[in-house]
């Protein structure tokens, strides 16, 4: 067997580990909590990791991978979605004020 294409096999397999039971558990945990469990900064890096990636599979034609890494883009596109919904929501929730707390400010 050829080892770039065995290789190719273990990226697929592990990526879509994490892209099926990993992401989903977190999606599924932000919206329990009703706010995000990642920084930006992470959530941005992870995109930006899986945008290079998904170029690299495609320049190298490495298909094999690629669908992985496109539902990846697609689960921490919803992440970041979450992080924006999640602050606002709890931003709404921290400074809304009773009209009698609003009067005494």
């Amino acid at each position: 067997m050829n080892p770039l294409f065995f290789t190719s096999i273990l990226v697929s397999i592990f990526s879509l580990a994490l892209v099926l039971v990993g992401l989903p558990a977190q999606i599924a945990k932000n919206y329990r909590e009703k706010r995000s469990g990642q920084p930006l900064a992470t959530i941005l890096i992870a995109i930006g990791f899986y945008a290079s990636q998904i170029v690299f599979f495609i320049l190298t034609r490495a298909y094999l991978p690629l669908v992985s890494f496109i539902v990846g883009i697609i689960m921490w596109g919803i992440t970041l979605a979450q992080y924006f919904l999640y602050r606002k929501w709890t931003d709404t929730k921290n400074y809304s004020f009773s009209p009698q707390e609003k009067r005494e400010r």
